[in-house]
Order: structure tokens, then C-alpha cells, then sequence
């Protein structure tokens, strides 16, 4: 894997506004990374690749999914929120020739960065939540998450849920079973 050949690749796919957004979540990923002894170069590499389907075309993503993933296969999980994840990942993987990625935690890095998946490993769960905790995100709670990332993965990740979850209550959003597995696969693991 040629993290600078990476790197050029997804800025090729993002605007200079997402691009700082991905730059910014690799930071902190390689941050957490550190403090829960996790490789810093399959995190930052996962952390750079999370976004390259954002700006995909709504029929590639799909195209790009299609019976693949059983977590995306209703019509309530066809949005871009949700399917850019598991399109770039897709899409990573099948262009092994220019990203150098077969690795799954890597690829579930890129899979679940959004929606959570039950028993993820920790590299994908650093990139979860350095998704929501780099220094550009202003939610309410991100402070307090942020030091809990500092103490206790898990906490972070739960708390994070926890608000996400609140929010998409009082918004009468969907919720994808996925956050709700990933939240309990937290709690059962204590």
C-alpha cells in the first residue's frame, strides 16, 4: 500500500471541502490508533479511503452493492449516507491495482464508517469514530466524546451512538438496524 498514491487517488474523487474532512478524520484516526495499539498505517489508510464513493452517482453505488451486502439490500438502506461506505469499500476492492487493499479491517474501515456493525474490529471502530470526533465536527457532545476516546473506545463509540440516536429520534429519521447492533455488540462485550 503507497499511502501517498492513496491519497492522490481519493482527492481525485472528492471535493477540497471533503477532502480536509478525510484528512482531518486520518489524523485523528492515527491519534487513536496510538493509544489503543492499532497499526498506524492500516488506519490511516482505512481513515483516507472512508469517503472515495461519497460523490459516486446513486446508481453506481448500487450497481457497486448490489447482492452483496444484506444490510443494504432494502429500499429504507438506499440512501448515499448509507451506501458510500459499502460502494467505497466495493470499489477499493476491486481496484486493487491502484489502493493495494485486501485487507478486510481496512475495508470494513471504508464498510461500516457510518452505520456500525456488530463485533467490529478496533481499527474499523477508530475509523467510526474519528469520523464523528475530527476537529472539524461541532455536534453537541463532541467534546465529551472526544475525551472519552482518549479513555475508552467502547464509551466513545456508545456516547456517539447514543447522541446520533437522539438526534435521529427527534428528527423522526430512519434508524439502520446496523447502529442499533453495533450499540448492543458494545454492551454485551462488557
Amino acid at each position: 500500500m503507497d499511502i501517498e498514491k492513496i491519497k492522490a487517488n481519493v482527492k481525485s474523487h472528492l471535493d477540497e471541502k471533503r477532502y480536509a474532512h478525510v484528512e482531518r478524520v486520518a489524523k485523528c484516526a492515527k491519534r487513536l490508533a496510538k493509544i489503543y495499539g492499532e497499526n498506524e498505517q492500516d488506519v490511516e489508510v482505512s481513515a483516507y479511503l472512508h469517503d472515495i464513493a461519497k460523490f459516486f452517482e446513486f446508481s453506481r453505488m448500487l450497481d457497486l452493492v448490489k447482492g452483496k451486502y444484506p444490510e443494504v439490500k432494502d429500499e429504507m438502506s438506499h440512501s448515499t449516507a448509507v451506501l458510500h461506505g459499502f460502494a467505497g469499500a466495493e470499489f477499493v476492492k476491486n481496484n486493487y491495482d491502484i489502493y493495494g487493499v485486501d485487507n478486510e479491517d481496512i475495508l470494513d474501515g471504508v464498510r461500516y464508517h457510518t452505520i456500525g456493525s456488530g463485533n467490529m474490529s478496533t481499527l474499523a471502530k477508530i475509523v467510526y469514530l474519528a469520523d464523528a470526533i475530527e476537529d472539524g465536527r461541532n455536534w453537541e457532545g463532541v467534546e465529551k466524546a472526544r475525551k472519552l476516546a482518549e479513555e475508552n473506545l467502547d464509551e466513545a463509540i456508545k456516547y456517539e451512538i447514543d447522541t446520533k440516536l437522539e438526534y435521529l429520534i427527534s428528527k423522526d429519521n430512519i434508524i439502520h438496524p446496523n447502529i442499533i447492533l453495533f450499540r448492543n455488540s458494545l454492551i454485551y462485550k462488557k
